[in-house]
């Protein structure tokens, strides 16, 4: 039972893998197909990138900052 299992967990993680590196390389595939004269194609794929890295990103950099204190705010001189 637990080989089966095990190999069930080597297909899933290859699979997960491949789909990463085809989704690393879709800038690379975008440029390409423009390259060889599909531009719909290539624009749709790197806007579809570019989508996805302001996705990460603002999934990763969601904190607020942090408010100054009211004497630092309200000081003159």
């Amino acid at each position: 039972m637990l080989g089966t299992v095990s190999a069930f967990m080597a297909i899933v993680m290859v699979l997960i893998l491949r789909n990463l590196a085809k989704v690393a390389l879709t800038p690379v595939y975008a440029v390409r197909d423009i390259h060889r004269g599909r531009y719909v194609r290539g624009l749709v794929l790197l806007s579809c990138s570019g989508l996805a890295a302001w996705a990460i990103w603002s999934l990763s950099h969601s904190a607020r900052p942090k408010a100054l204190p009211v004497a630092a705010a309200v000081y003159t001189g």
